[in-house]
């Protein structure tokens, strides 16, 4: 895989309100659009969480707020506390992207077949990335 742009950068946050209004005020980032999702885990937990979205330049920047039960950013959350959680990347194929790099030693975190998945390099300088589906 050879990555080509940045496209999406995604923090995990306690309180989304507090650090638009900061982001807003400092750097004049925004304007900002909301979305709201929630589910049941795969061991029958509720879950749901707040996200908001803007845009520098081409990159979106996303924050995640978990407002019910545990998500995926819980775990970071808990251990480093707020912060990048992930940098995100569009690709043509993310299921073949995907195969591609477990075979090469990522490990598979998190994967919606045919629309995206999170993969951990690991290692020194590891990071999450989140492969996504070019929008269409």
């Amino acid at each position: 895989m050879k990555i080509k742009t940045i496209d999406h950068i995604s923090y995990a946050v306690t309180d989304i309100d507090k650090i638009i209004e900061v982001w807003s005020r400092l750097y004049g980032l925004g304007p900002w659009t909301f979305k709201e999702n929630g589910g049941i885990d795969v061991k029958g937990r509720p879950w749901k969480i707040r996200m908001a979205f803007a845009y520098l330049g081409a990159i979106e920047l996303e924050l995640v707020q978990c407002t019910e039960g545990k998500i995926f950013q819980t775990k970071f959350l808990d251990k480093w506390g707020e912060g990048i959680h992930h940098i995100g990347f569009f690709v043509d194929d993310v299921d073949a992207e995907v195969a591609k790099l477990v075979k090469d030693g990522a490990r598979l975190l998190v994967h919606d077949p045919g629309r995206f998945a999170y993969v951990d390099g690991g290692g020194l300088g590891g990071a999450i990335f989140e492969l996504m589906s070019r929008r269409g």
